[in-house]
């Protein structure tokens, strides 16, 4: 593994760690498991946390999929 690897694992776990600390899990954990997901998962946390959106469920992630 290099270190933008890493780096980016790193990022991605404090992600996880914010949105759950202020909403709790609301999304089964295996979508992050899934390559296709996480970069969606990710992308609504991060809205989530910036206050743009609310928390999220699998029927989000999993939309016009």
């Amino acid at each position: 593994m290099d270190v933008n690897t890493e780096e980016m694992e790193v990022g991605v776990m404090m992600v996880v760690q914010q949105y759950a600390s202020k909403f709790g899990i609301t999304f089964s954990s295996a979508l992050m498991n899934e390559p296709r997901y996480q970069k969606k998962v990710v992308a609504l946390m991060v809205e989530a946390i910036s206050g743009k959106r609310g928390a999220f469920t699998d029927a989000d992630v999993l939309a016009g999929d």
